[in-house]
């Protein structure tokens, strides 16, 4: 069980190097074994020097932030990742909003993020449910064809195209040729 702390520091852009000072003398106070630090969007989920930073936390280790939103502008990406950091066994700390998850306080924080986060999932689900009794509309794709299906299933069944062909000559993807032919009992073996 490790016990380091483990910086991350980001502005959204490289003309923001103020922001980065600030960020950096705010944690270093906190005595972090390294620093991550970037200038790019919290908005973009791939953000290298962040996975470095996540990477390598272990279990007891703290990850320490000036505020949560250089963590994610998104409330759901910010509750997985608080979720993901707690089945790792690592903390969370953020110096501006007094969140650690070390405290009972910080741990009952997250559990309501967690459950805001919850909360309108359910609703987004229940209005969309709603909606869909109240029209026509079907969500996902709309069925094959019946011409484009007997197509496929005639093509399929002369072996003289691969899958790929078939599916460029029927407009459709080679997976829904594969699920056709797979519904109608069809093999090439």
């Amino acid at each position: 069980m490790n016990n380091r702390i483990i910086g991350y520091i980001r502005t959204s852009t490289n003309r923001q190097e103020l922001g980065l000072e600030v960020q950096k003398k705010a944690i270093e106070k906190f005595s972090p074994s390294i620093i991550y630090a970037e200038q790019i969007s919290g908005r973009k989920e791939n953000r290298s020097e962040f996975q470095k930073a996540l990477d390598s936390l272990g279990e007891g280790d703290t990850l320490l932030v000036y505020n949560l939103s250089r963590l994610s502008r998104s409330s759901r990406q910010l509750v997985n990742l608080m979720s993901e950091l707690n089945e790792r066994g690592v903390y969370l700390k953020s110096i501006q909003e007094n969140v650690d998850t070390k405290t009972a306080q910080g741990r009952l924080f997250y559990t309501m993020l967690a459950a805001i986060a919850e909360f309108e999932a359910e609703n987004i689900s229940s209005r969309t449910k709603e909606a869909l009794a109240n029209t026509d509309k079907r969500l996902g794709r709309p069925p094959i064809k019946n011409n484009v299906k007997k197509r496929i299933i005639k093509l399929y069944d002369k072996k003289e195209l691969s899958l790929n062909e078939i599916a460029m000559k029927c407009n459709v993807s080679v997976k829904t040729v594969y699920n056709v032919a797979k519904k109608e009992g069809l093999s090439r073996k």
